[in-house]
């Protein structure tokens, strides 16, 4: 169906550029003589009518036509068909018994023939435009056909005044089905902008009409029946006088109706109905109507057809304003190019017509006015188009800064943490700039933390800012960001690697990031702070309290390790991976002096250390084993590899259990994590020598049992340390125990040591 779309759209395309070759030949290859002959003398030929506005003067009325291009007149095929000489090279005339030979080529297409051309230019376009950007719309595809078929018209006009058949057959046609084409337009236009239900029936009646008289037309294809033409042209404007009063009397019962109401719709009824009475009751009234009654009209309808391109205007101006279809920026667009173009057209026109007086006459002045406007106009328009387009090439740097905004921006959204500043902000703005190094610097009251990319100096950087010597530093561009009472941030970038400064488009450049980056820190300072403080209230609700709150809080922090545990994995583990296996491939190559082969499998070692590393920091994010082994020979596992690097003695008993073993996967995650957060902070305050854990269940409870010989604290002061953004301490530990149920006893002074005690019931773990 789509396919057959398209061959019906190419088709059209089609018929009407070969429609406009055609006709634009035969109006600029032949003049109009607007010469008519006696029909009812067939012996001799007698010109008895010469149309006012005819290309030739030498012929006058009474004149007897003895040949048309040497050939007797009655063989010329418009003179057989319509009573016209027209299409003629030479024309030989007898003129009180004087013969004389006249030629027609002599003449020029007249300035008609432009204006019509023109007339016709605009109303493609709207038709062009309607299709491509308002074609899912009934309404706008009638309007788009309504100017095609005011474009046919202005298309055929001049072949058909040559006496064209194909011409008249397209001048009529199209005037019958204008205004029909029109009034369903309306009729389906109120229905989809007012919800109005307009009559429809009487349109294939109509249509009917207009098709019979299209097929009717047919015969002036046989000279011998061509004798139709002469009703033809009164059928055809008593039609378009009929079917254009149906419009007007449609606008103008809604526009009784609404008059008086404030609204869109009654803005565009007006509009439309003064722009059809404006359009075509000057044609209607002074041409069609008198040539009807009187058989002559007041004015002749090749000037009252000049105000029909008010019709275009007014929709122009309708769709500009976004009154009748979104597609307003186009044609304001085309309208400002216009206008741009004008005053250097107008200036270069008047020149040409001074520097080359006596030579020109106004016609090409009118041609050239017109044709460079056109062209101006297009190239303006276009102009915003080809430099997006060419912008790599003509502005590379200017592209490159775009380009960088763009990811800048759209990374923004990503950021969650200061660490992402570096990782995903820093590190763009350093290689797009490139610079030495660059740095988002926060300056608390109390303290300053500094997040850097490439050779800086945080030291100084910490230095400069604690003094005012930031704004015209020599090495440093510094940019404030935010400004509160609890911090201040600056953006800091070095030299560029050239020992060039900064350039002013770059610094413009670096303004808007900024100005980018004030929200999304702005954001992520108070995410941090929210999320403190959400742990911090968190971990002192009591057991009964928010139980749903401390469940998301841990499932999804546990959400969070598990991908960067994932991450890791798939990423850097892989490359180290890769890594490893080049450098011990590089290492076997007989040709490897035994120097560098030591060297290389020290580095060897060095990449496998870190990646036992890395796989040690992925099983504490993500400690599988779990599933796979269990919660005991997983923690056992787990304090044996932390015996090694603990600068104290490690104790592991676990007794039987194997209730808690038979419990699901979140519940021994919990106890895990509990764990591992009691040995974290023994490394990091308890200064022990010796640390125990002791595991048992007894009836329906679990037993915890840590303890150590170390400094110890006061149990007041225990509330008072910080929570970080990780969720680690005492306190966070005594939320998790209490989200399962669990009780959580201390024991601890000065010198004393720690004892902490925990008891879990193993029924109440299941809900957990």
């Amino acid at each position: 169906m789509k396919l057959l779309s398209k061959f019906s759209v190419s088709f059209c395309i089609v018929i009407v550029v070969a429609l406009q070759i055609w006709c634009s030949f035969i109006t600029f290859h032949y003049p109009y003589n607007g010469i008519y002959l006696d029909p009812a003398r067939t012996d001799e030929w007698v010109v008895i009518k010469l149309e006012a506005n005819s290309m030739n003067t030498n012929i006058h009325i009474g004149d007897r036509v003895i040949a048309i291009d040497g050939k007797p007149p009655g063989e010329s095929s418009t003179v057989r068909r319509w009573n016209v000489v027209e299409k003629a090279g030479t024309v030989v005339i007898e003129r009180a018994g004087n013969v004389e030979l006249i030629d027609l080529r002599t003449t020029k297409p007249s300035a008609l023939d432009i204006i019509s051309l023109a007339e016709e230019i605009v109303c493609l376009f709207m038709c062009a435009l309607l299709l491509l950007r308002e074609s899912r719309s009934p309404s706008a595809r009638l309007l788009a056909f309504s100017f095609l078929s005011a474009a046919l018209i202005f298309m055929s006009l001049g072949a058909s005044m040559r006496g064209d058949l194909i011409g008249k057959l397209m001048i009529a046609s199209s005037m019958m089905v204008l205004p029909i084409v029109f009034l369903h337009f309306l009729v389906v236009f109120f229905k989809e902008k007012g919800d109005m239900e307009l009559p429809k029936r009487h349109f294939k009646y109509l249509y009917t009409i207009a098709l019979l008289a299209f097929l009717s037309r047919v015969l002036y294809f046989f000279p011998s029946m061509a004798f139709v033409y002469q009703y033809d042209g009164s059928i055809t404007m008593g039609f378009f006088i009929i079917v254009i009063s149906l419009n007007i009397a449609l606008l103008a019962t809604l526009f009784v109706k609404i008059r008086k109401v404030q609204s869109p719709l009654a803005s565009i009824i007006k509009s439309v109905f003064y722009s059809l009475l404006i359009s075509f009751l000057p044609i209607i009234c002074l041409s069609f109507l008198p040539q009807l009654v009187v058989g002559d009209w007041i004015f002749d309808p090749i000037y009252t057809s000049s105000l029909l391109l008010i019709f275009p205007i007014t929709f122009s101006y309708l769709i500009a304003s976004d009154q009748l279809y979104d597609i307003g920026l186009v044609v304001r667009r085309v309208v400002f190019a216009c206008l741009m173009a004008v005053v250097p057209v107008s200036v270069f026109t008047g020149a040409f017509a001074v520097i080359f007086h006596g030579e020109t006459n106004g016609k090409q002045l009118v041609f050239v006015f017109i044709g460079t406007l056109f062209l101006l106009s297009a190239m303006l328009y276009a102009a915003e188009y080809w430099t997006t387009r060419l912008e790599p090439y003509l502005f590379p740097r200017k592209y490159i800064l775009q380009s960088a905004l763009k990811k800048i921006s759209k990374n923004l959204g990503t950021i969650s943490s200061f660490r992402d500043l570096k990782d995903i902000i820093l590190v763009d703005i350093v290689n797009t700039l490139q610079v030495t190094g660059g740095a988002i610097v926060f300056r608390h009251k109390n303290d300053i933390e500094v997040i850097c990319e490439g050779e800086i100096d945080t030291a100084e950087i910490q230095q400069l800012v604690n003094s005012s010597v930031v704004v015209n530093h020599p090495y440093y561009t510094f940019m404030e960001m935010n400004c509160h009472e609890e911090y201040t941030s600056y953006l800091i970038v070095t030299r560029k690697k050239t020992n060039t400064r900064i350039a002013k488009e770059e610094m413009q450049w670096l303004q808007l990031i900024t100005s980018y980056l004030e929200v999304g820190m702005e954001n992520v300072y108070l995410i941090r702070k929210l999320t403190g403080r959400l742990q911090q209230m968190v971990s002192h609700l009591p057991q009964e309290e928010h139980l749903w709150l401390r469940k998301v809080m841990f499932e999804l922090q546990e959400e969070e390790r598990i991908r960067i545990a994932t991450d890791l994995h798939d990423t850097t583990m892989q490359d180290l991976f890769f890594l490893k296996r080049r450098l011990t491939s590089l290492a076997e190559k007989p040709s490897m002096r035994q120097e560098d082969r030591e060297q290389l499998n020290s580095m060897n070692n060095f990449v496998e250390m870190i990646n036992a590393s890395l796989r040690q920091s992925c099983f504490e994010l993500n400690p599988h084993l779990l599933k796979e082994v269990g919660l005991k020979q997983t923690l056992k596992m787990f304090v044996e590899k932390e015996s090694y690097t603990t600068p104290f003695e490690i104790s592991f008993r676990a007794e039987q259990i194997s209730d808690i073993e038979g419990k699901d996967l979140s519940s021994k995650r919990h106890i895990f994590r509990i764990v591992q957060e009691l040995l974290n902070n023994a490394k990091k305050h308890s200064q022990a020598a010796n640390v125990s854990f002791h595991m048992w269940e007894e009836g329906a409870f679990f037993y915890l049992s840590y303890r150590d010989d170390g400094v110890g604290f006061h149990v007041k002061e225990e509330v008072a340390v910080e929570i970080a953004a990780s969720g680690m301490g005492l306190a966070y530990m005594r939320s998790r125990v209490l989200h399962i149920g669990g009780s959580f006893e201390l024991e601890t002074g000065e010198g004393e040591g720690t004892h902490i005690f925990i008891t879990i019931p193993i029924e109440e773990v299941m809900s957990a």
